[in-house]
Parts: C-alpha cells; structure tokens; sequence
C-alpha cells in the first residue's frame, strides 16, 4: 500500500487537506448502504467507524441556502416529487430524507418518518469541524459555486475541504473561488489523463492543476483504475481514490495495487479490511 502523495511545491494550499497519510476510506455520501444517505445520521455513523473523509453532494435552495442532497429529483430519497432548486430552506426542511432507505432491499424502512431532514452545508462543517469532506457540486451552476465558496470560507473550512463537479466548466469555475482548496479531477479532465496512462502517453495535453483523482473502478468493459492508471497518477504526485467500491475482495485488490483511498457506501466492511 502506498502513503498519499503529497501535490508539488506550487500546490501549497492543498497540502494540508493532502496531509492525511492512507489509505483513506471514504465514507460515500456517508455510507447510504448503512444509513440514509446524505444525512447526519449516515454522516455520524461514518465517523464512528473511522471515516477519513466524507464524500458528499451539494444543491443550492431557491432561496440561496447550500444543502447535502444528491438527486435532481427529490422522490427517491423522500418521496416527493420536485426539486430542491425550486424549493426555499424552509421547504427542504420540511422533506423526509429517510423517507427511501432500507437496509434491507425494501423489507423495512427504518428511519421513515423519524425526522431526519436534509442538512445544511453549514451544520456539516461545524457538526465535524476536524473531519475532511469531499464536495460534489451537483450542478453546473455559477451561482452554486459562489453559495459553495462562501460556505466553505465562512467555514474557515479551506484546507479540510476537496472541491469539485462531474462538469469541468463547474470545476473549473471553483478555482478561483477556492484557492485553498485541494481539487479533484472532473470527468473530461480525467478521462484525458486516464486515456494517455493507457497508451502510454504523457499528460502534458491534459489539464493540470488537480490535486485528487476520484475515479471509477471500471467503465462498463474497461477497468479504469489498473498499475498503468495509478503509475500515472502518482508519478504526477496525484493520490488516486476508487468508486464506489462496496466488496471486501475488490477493496483488498485496489489496495495492494497502491490506491490512495477507497469511496464506499459499506464503511464498516472497508474499516475490516483496512484492520481498524
């Protein structure tokens, strides 16, 4: 297994979100196999187990507020239809984000109706004020960005945060408003670096200035994360973290092959596998 590397002299900022030696386990939207997803109650639970990091998603309220939701749509997890774009704070609080969990392929559902809401930015980063989070900006929204980037400052949050969007314009945009904070690969920055690993190519056509590569396993037939990938990654000083990975075997495998961190949604399996 290897230790975390460490982002190069110019990367100063990011060091200290970097420090952290690994392999991590990160805690996939709290763990949404043990608990509802996206939620204190999930996030408590990831930390209870050892969680290195969280990673989770982010919308913007109608009315400006930065929330921990995944979806586009509400209705899976609370099962009300709409969005929470179009909804105020108030009206976000009033949905049942455990609404959709079940342990248990839908035999039960546990935590319906027991007030669990969707939290705030704000109370997950003063609820683990020395714990690291990994922030998916869901949309590709400027006014997200610049919600994001308030909350995470006003936070003082900086340096235990790592940034990013699937969208690269979105990732892209977070730069500037976040220099503090270490960055992860969106998906054509990624794919760029991912494609040149396996033909061997070096990565001076690709972007630059990332600090994580949070990437899948596989995509459909092609195994993404293999000794040409993470070799890559390395050699640039970039720490590599798999999703989202949930089997003990396949956890075991990634980290003899040397990644950095292991996204999952079954903390307490990767915390067995990793001896803690």
């Amino acid at each position: 297994m290897t230790a975390l590397s460490p982002p190069s002299p110019d990367r100063a900022p990011a060091r200290a979100y970097l420090s952290r030696p690994g392999p991590w386990l990160v805690a996939h939207r709290g763990g949404s196999a043990l608990a509802p997803e996206n939620t204190l109650v999930a996030f408590d639970r990831a930390v209870a187990l050892g969680a290195d990091a969280l990673e989770i998603d982010v919308r913007r309220t109608a009315d400006g507020a930065v929330v921990v939701f995944h979806d586009d749509d509400t209705a899976r997890l609370t099962g009300v239809p709409g969005t929470i774009e179009a909804r105020t704070l108030e009206e976000v609080g009033r949905l049942d984000a455990a609404f959709g969990f079940t342990p248990d392929g839908g035999a039960t559902r546990p935590l319906r109706g027991k007030g669990v809401r969707v939290p705030t930015l704000a109370e997950v980063l003063a609820r683990y004020p020395g714990l690291r989070l990994n922030i998916d900006a869901k949309p590709d929204e400027a006014a997200l960005a610049e919600a994001l980037a308030r909350e995470i400052r006003a936070a003082g949050a900086e340096d235990r945060v790592c940034v990013g969007s699937f969208f690269d314009a979105q990732a892209e945009r977070l730069a500037p408003l976040l220099p503090g904070c270490a960055r992860y690969l969106p998906e054509q920055a990624a794919t760029c670096h991912v494609m040149a690993a396996l033909s061997g190519q070096a990565a001076e056509g690709c972007p630059s200035g990332y600090d994580v590569a949070d990437l899948p396993h596989r995509m459909g037939e092609i195994e993404v994360v293999c000794p040409k990938v993470v070799e890559h990654f390395h050699g640039l000083g970039i720490p590599v973290h798999v999703w989202t990975v949930d089997d003990p075997v396949e956890m075991g495998e990634l980290l003899a092959l040397g990644v950095d961190g292991i996204v999952t949604d079954r903390p307490d399996l990767l915390a067995r596998v990793l001896g803690r």
